[in-house]
């Protein structure tokens, strides 16, 4: 089971990867996804992203930190 991981940690992986924020959802939930919108993610901002968000970036993008499994 992945671990759970600090929002700015995964947010700067993603950008890393070339996703971009593509538009606010509820609350404090941000819609995240590749600039021509084949893949999308909701990770909430509060401070930690939960296991199963990070298990999500994990099967989305397969070269995730080795530290977060």
């Amino acid at each position: 089971m992945p671990k759970p991981q600090k929002y700015r940690d995964a947010i700067r992986f993603l950008r890393s990867q070339g996703w971009v924020m593509l538009r606010q959802g509820k609350g404090s939930h941000q819609i995240w996804g590749t600039p021509d919108r084949k893949q999308k993610l909701v990770p909430p901002g509060h401070r930690e992203v939960r296991a199963g968000i990070v298990a999500q970036v994990i099967n989305e993008l397969p070269n995730a930190p080795q530290h977060w499994r």
